[in-house]
């Protein structure tokens, strides 16, 4: 975070009051921008979408979809809107995997999914819990952490080090060899996010341990 450029405020159309000492709700930072979460579930998927390199935008609670549910029109507030860099617009309702049947969420999403103008560029998707593993989530949260704090000259010198990479290498022989310790295990975790380096192992937890390989360079994310 630069300090002199403090972050810009929230973009959602409405914040729910407090309804109950279990909940979870706060805030996080994403692309130097106030984007509020109402559940874990909800903070972990905002790393997840954060981190994609197409997303340009992250706007939560967006302004509510007018639909028709057959004589009733309704209102539906996504939990998150993505705008992609390319101009796409992706809903996205997020709702732990317990609860869909009873909140009949597809069947509002298939109304509205429905409804939507012929060719446009709008998308609906309901993400839960069942959708990704622990590893999942331990990696989206690492790594959101690891690329709040970028580090130039770590990265470069990271970069060149993994350019050579034959095959696989262990992630702890390349921060040894790189003499930048902690530092430049995060600099492999970024690297991994903007696509210059991949994990042997993507379905695992992303630890000095794991082996990565080289991989095709993407534009990076920006969280």
């Amino acid at each position: 975070m630069n300090y002199d450029n403090p972050p810009a405020p929230s973009l959602a159309s409405r914040f729910p009051a407090l309804k109950s000492r279990e909940t979870c709700r706060g805030f996080a930072i994403v692309q130097n921008r106030i984007v509020h979460f109402e559940s874990h579930l909800e903070l972990v998927v905002l790393f997840m979408l954060a981190l994609r390199p197409e997303t340009a935008k992250i706007i939560e609670q967006p302004t509510a979809i007018t639909y028709r549910d057959g004589d009733v029109l309704r209102r539906h507030t996504f939990d998150f809107l993505v705008i992609t860099r390319d101009g796409r617009h992706i809903y996205v309702a997020v709702k732990p995997a317990a609860r869909v049947e009873r909140s009949r969420i597809k069947r509002t999403l298939g109304l509205i999914v429905a409804q939507l103008p012929p060719n446009s560029n709008i998308s609906v998707h309901l993400v839960t819990d069942a959708d990704f593993a622990y590893a999942d989530r331990y990696n989206a949260t690492q790594a959101f952490d690891f690329c709040r704090f970028p580090n130039k000259e770590h990265d470069e010198k990271m970069a060149t080090i993994a350019a050579e990479i034959v095959g696989s290498a262990r992630i702890a022989d390349l921060v040894a060899f790189s003499g930048l310790g902690a530092m430049g295990f995060r600099s492999i975790v970024r690297l991994i996010v903007n696509g210059q380096l991949a994990a042997v192992h993507p379905g695992e937890r992303i630890t000095y341990a794991s082996l990565v390989r080289s991989a095709p360079a993407v534009a990076p994310s920006r969280t």
